[in-house]
């Protein structure tokens, strides 16, 4: 076989699956050699040309079925594309174009009202509400947010927080007005935000839609008016007057209203008229009508460095329902600074070898110095210092000044001056120079009933200086101290065998190397002042021991067996304690074995007593103590000569 020439089999092939078989139709199915004649082929021409006609056909139809069908799917395919196409642009078209049914952006929410506001006074607003929806809303309702503290106007009492408005149907291109109206409050330039939100459906959806805006409002002018007025410079340790006006800017009463000032590390809080409703900082007005004034003054001292600046924060607002101390709503604030100078003349006191105040008791000698300084960068002449002393635990007659000082009892005033000490004539640069004196403050019996037991020193200096044009100016200087009387206590202790709650035993007069009992009381007296964390300890001979019995059961009294201490630890004892009322007292049993080496002895069987307390009022810690107790009970109605004497 020619393998040029395709088999018979591939040419079938070849027309059942060509989509050009009409064009490739064979009109024999054999070949024709040129060197045979007609009659030598003997061509068999109605079966061959019949069977060859019928599967061209029949290829040929298949074939053209295909290409027709190949059409149809194209043609159908692009007039789907167009469809697509179509309806994707008239999509966009009614989306982006604002065209459709229903649309939050076709629903505009106007405010129409003032874009600042005063504080405390009454505003209105109208919300407008635009529907620009072809359809209608449904079901809509207006919620309004109102910035904290503002108040309904008919009652500044109550608290406007929110409001809700049920409006209903809004038809297509209708608007819908809500009035509101309201007291806001804030500080000056404080923006406020009012939020607004407007929820509806549509006609036959379930839906909810929301629409949100936020207007703002700004507050133009505080309702209260915060005037302080206070010096602007000051010396480290100086007494100030920092005074406060509050004034009501709204026409409306503010009730409740609270101003707190807060003090700068440093300052000393000592007085405020009128007095503080709360702490040392915090003052209360129930109310405050329109345009009225309240004055808080407070009185204090300022320590600090020199160049250094002390800040004050002045706020006020109306008084929280939970809280009548804290500020609900602040209506106004202030800062306010002091800045501290060092003095021209520099000035320190110490009492009893300690700078500041002094705490002491009553009867005892307290030494005064004085440090008198020139921070000037020129010379100071002519300085003068006073000393005046006031108070009712002064005693006049234990004054006593040094340096060339001079009591002068007419007005309780020690003097010195250039005449008498001659470095106050002229003192240069930096010079410093000491005075001193001394006094005595009355023991507490002696000061007059009603009269604080206690004495302040108010020191003053003042000198000249010349300035560069030749002309003279004074330079001041003052320092406050103050000399505390602590209270006075007293603890006793005393051997009794009849007093008390326990039964005693054993031999009297003790015997030797026999037991015998005996019961010590311990008493506590304080004057004036409360004191706490009273504590009366005391040791016991090694041939003592405690019983284990004190009373009364209530007071915590303990015994430490490893350093046989008696420890009483007695708590708050109250002013006047023993004096007017009983003393606090405790009962405590101890056996006593003597030794052959006490014979005609009375020995100790308690150690002595001592009490720690810390005086409230001063701060200061007070100690005191009591005699060893020995066998002599003297003061029991059942003692004899002897009793307390060691027999064989």
């Amino acid at each position: 076989m020619d393998p040029e020439k395709p088999s018979k089999l591939n040419r079938m092939e070849s027309k059942l699956y060509s989509r050009k078989a009409s064009t490739i139709i064979d009109k024999g199915r054999s070949d024709l050699h040129s060197d045979q004649t007609v009659s030598d082929q003997n061509i068999n021409t109605e079966w061959g040309a019949t069977e060859s006609n019928r599967f061209d056909m029949l290829a040929s139809k298949i074939s053209q079925t295909a290409i027709s069908r190949g059409t149809f799917v194209k043609k159908f395919f692009v007039v789907a594309a167009i469809l697509f196409v179509v309806s994707a642009a008239g999509a966009a078209f009614v989306f982006f174009g604002g065209v459709n049914l229903i649309s939050s952006e076709n629903v505009d929410i106007k405010v129409v009202g003032p874009l600042s506001v005063g504080g405390g006074q009454e505003s209105t607003f109208d919300i407008v509400i635009i529907n620009n929806n072809n359809t209608p809303l449904e079901s809509a309702s207006l919620l309004v947010e109102y910035p904290g503290g503002t108040r309904f106007a008919s009652d500044l009492s109550k608290a406007m927080t929110r409001e809700r408005f049920t409006i209903g149907r809004i038809g297509s291109g209708e608007s819908y007005t809500q009035t509101i109206a309201g007291v806001f409050f804030g500080e000056k330039e404080d923006v406020l935000q009012i939020n607004i939100s407007l929820e509806y459906r549509i006609e036959n959806s379930s839906a909810t839609f929301l629409k949100e805006k936020i207007h703002e409002v700004s507050i133009s002018s505080a309702p209260i008016i915060l005037s302080p007025t206070y010096p602007k410079e000051v010396n480290s340790n100086q007494e100030i007057v920092f005074n406060v006006e509050v004034a009501s800017n709204s026409k409306d009463t503010i009730d409740n209203l609270l101003l707190k000032v807060e003090y700068p590390f440093g300052f000393v809080f000592k007085s405020g008229s009128p007095t503080p409703f709360a702490g040392d900082n915090t003052w209360k007005f129930a109310t405050l009508k329109s345009g009225e004034k309240r004055t808080v003054s407070i009185r204090g001292t300022i320590i600090g460095q020199d160049n250094e600046e002390k800040v004050f924060r002045i706020s006020s607002g109306t008084a929280s329902a939970d809280d009548d101390r804290a500020i609900a709503v602040s209506l106004s604030q202030l800062t306010e600074s002091i800045l501290l100078k060092k003095p021209f003349i520099g000035l320190d006191m110490t009492l009893g070898g300690k700078s500041g105040d002094y705490s002491g008791k009553g009867g005892s000698l307290v030494d005064a110095s004085i440090t008198l300084r020139n921070n000037l960068p020129t010379r100071l002449f002519n300085t003068v210092v006073e000393v005046s002393l006031a108070g009712g635990a002064l005693d006049q007659l234990s004054v006593v000044a040094s340096q060339g000082g001079f009591f002068r009892s007419s007005d309780n005033t020690i003097l010195w001056d250039s005449r008498n000490v001659p470095e106050l004539a002229d003192l240069g640069p930096g010079e410093e120079t000491r005075l001193s004196f001394r006094l005595t403050p009355l023991p507490y019996s002696a000061v007059p009933r009603g009269v604080r037991p206690e004495i302040s020193l108010i020191t003053k200096a003042r000198g000249e200086r010349v300035l560069e044009s030749g002309s003279v100016e004074i330079a001041n200087a003052t320092l406050t101290r103050k000399i505390v009387l602590a209270t006075d206590m007293a603890l006793t202790a005393k051997t009794v065998r009849s007093e008390g709650n326990f039964e005693n035993s054993g031999f009297i007069p003790p015997k030797a190397n026999s037991p015998t009992t005996y019961t010590i009381m311990w008493s506590i007296y304080n004057s004036f002042n409360q004191v706490n964390n009273a504590e009366v300890r005391a040791t016991l001979p090694s041939y003592v021991r405690w019983t284990n019995l004190h009373s009364p059961g209530s007071e915590n009294f303990s015994f430490n067996s490893t350093t046989n201490e008696l420890v009483w630890n007695a708590g708050t004892i109250l002013p006047n304690t023993g004096y007017g009322s009983a003393p606090k007292q405790v009962y405590f049993q101890v056996e006593l074995i003597p030794s052959t080496s006490q014979i005609g002895s009375a020995p100790i069987i308690v150690g002595e007593a001592t009490l720690v307390a810390t005086d409230k009022i001063t701060g200061a810690t007070l100690g005191v103590s009591a005699a060893a107790a020995t066998t002599n009970f003297s003061d029991d109605p059942t003692f004899k000569m002897n009793d307390d004497r060691v027999v064989q």
